[in-house]
């Protein structure tokens, strides 16, 4: 949508771009620091591809022409057990990076909030896996569960709560956690799905035998 694309000020000279088009992504540079998930270029490439997704939606944090900052939405992997989703209404926050350097600037926040603020996702859920396996700790020095508590708050900012689910990958871990953002719109359907999916009975201690 032109109208999610605008660019809000952030201040100290950085800017957020909302639902940025892949060909801005490809134009820019990546911060060298952006590599918790992936070596940075190739998760500009990643970026690029969601960001070309029908559903897709990459916001960044920019100065001049160099990624400081990205939040990567996009519906989820068909493998995975959010994409059982059968109605098109589960997103997924796939992730939230700011380089270091850029720390301390509230970057993350804002880039959420803007990104909500469109109403493009009123009327979905967005769930968000929090693993420990992907918190930066070496670089912030915090524990896994510090980490942990420290995602809560920046996504319980943009409307997101911590809900129980029967997903091996989440429970198995005291550090993890599954988070969700209910938009005011949602459909009945969509939240129906949601239920069913956080409890699968497949596996886990809620296991009906």
């Amino acid at each position: 949508m032109a109208a999610d694309r605008a660019r809000l000020p952030a201040g100290r000279g950085v800017r957020i771009e909302v639902c940025a088009p892949p060909e801005r992504i490809a134009g820019l540079g990546m911060h060298p620091e952006l590599n918790t998930f992936r070596p940075p270029e190739r998760q500009k490439q990643a970026l690029a591809g969601i960001a070309a997704s029908a559903d897709g939606c990459v916001t960044l944090a920019t100065e001049g022409t160099q990624i400081v900052g990205y939040a990567a939405l996009h519906r989820p992997d068909p493998l995975e057990r959010w994409g059982r989703d059968d109605t098109g209404g589960i997103y997924e926050l796939g992730a939230v990076e700011v380089a270091p350097a850029y720390r301390g600037q509230g970057l993350a926040r804002r880039m959420l909030a803007a990104t909500f603020n469109t109403g493009r996702f009123d009327d979905r859920v967005v769930v968000a896996a929090l693993y420990y396996w992907h918190y930066d700790l070496e670089r912030t020095g915090l524990s896994s569960f510090a980490y942990r508590d420290l995602l809560e708050r920046l996504y319980k900012s943009v409307g997101f709560s911590v809900y129980p689910t029967d997903d091996p990958d989440v429970y198995a871990h005291a550090e993890n956690a599954l988070m969700a953002r209910i938009g005011p719109k949602v459909p009945e359907a969509v939240l129906e799905s949601f239920e069913a999916l956080r409890f699968t009975r497949e596996q886990g201690p809620w296991r009906c035998l």
